[in-house]
């Protein structure tokens, strides 16, 4: 399906929404970090949109990488009123958005992998990218960006088994700017909802993660070798993984990459 973005295009789709548009770019977090410090700053809710990156991240420096026309590819400046303590409810609203959006499309084959994917069936479908930006000691913006498989093709590709497409699952074309702009308002409602504890619980409920073996392995290492197998029991207020493992102790994994039981990591 060719429905590449243009600036018209969005500007249809997105309203009065400000947004800034690219065909190509390192990548959208860093453009949007850079506008949220601009004089004068980014307003609330302002977008970076971009057709494809060449140096975009997900979580732990990791690369993501989409030919043009293929995901959606976008970081929101976001400015809620949380403590540092509680800048990961940034990330829980944008899986909250992504589940609010997909859920009603895939059913109960979408879920939420905790700290910060999206998954159907169990293979990576979308990622979360929160980043917190400062100035001196004052909080400027917190960068939200999401990164949405919506035909990117992995047949033959290592990441067959453990990544997909929203296509590819529900059979028929997506028109992309739709999508984006369902996406962004429920983005916008749950970034408002943020200093609201309720957040916890509703992320909580939506985490497939939770019940399930998990096998946690350290952050940043190239050949990881795992560091304790448990169950996954519950999150907390902080959005700490608590994991129960057989002696019935319960650590708490803040950092860290969890992989459920049969998968494997890479």
């Amino acid at each position: 399906m060719d429905d590449l973005f243009t600036p018209d295009r969005l500007r249809a789709a997105l309203g009065g929404r400000p947004f800034r548009f690219f065909e190509r770019v390192g990548s959208t977090q860093d453009i949007a970090r850079d506008w949220a410090l601009a004089d004068p700053p980014a307003p609330e809710g302002a977008v970076v949109i971009a057709e494809e990156q060449t140096a975009g991240r997900g979580r732990q420096g990791r690369r993501w990488i989409a030919p043009p026309g293929s995901a959606l590819l976008f970081s929101v400046i976001a400015r809620p009123a949380l403590p540092p303590e509680h800048l990961q409810r940034a990330t829980m609203a944008a899986g909250l958005a992504l589940s609010d959006t997909l859920t009603p499309l895939l059913g109960a084959a979408f879920a939420l992998k905790w700290p910060n994917d999206g998954v159907i069936h169990g293979r990576k479908v979308c990622g979360i990218l929160s980043e917190a930006t400062w100035l001196g000691d004052r909080l400027a913006a917190v960068v939200v960006g999401i990164g949405l498989n919506v035909r990117v093709d992995f047949v033959g590709t290592d990441l067959a088994a453990s990544a997909t497409s929203l296509e590819a699952e529900l059979r028929h074309a997506v028109d992309r700017a739709a999508l984006l702009a369902e996406l962004l308002a429920h983005l916008d409602r749950w970034l408002a909802r943020a200093p609201d504890p309720a957040i916890v619980a509703a992320w909580r409920a939506r985490l497939g993660t939770l019940g399930e073996r998990v096998t946690v392995y350290p952050v940043s290492v190239q050949e990881p070798r795992p560091l304790f197998t448990g169950v996954a029991v519950d999150v907390d207020e902080a959005g700490a993984l608590l994991v129960r493992l057989e002696t019935g102790e319960v650590r708490r994994v803040l950092a860290g990459e969890v992989m459920l039981s049969g998968q494997h990591t890479g």
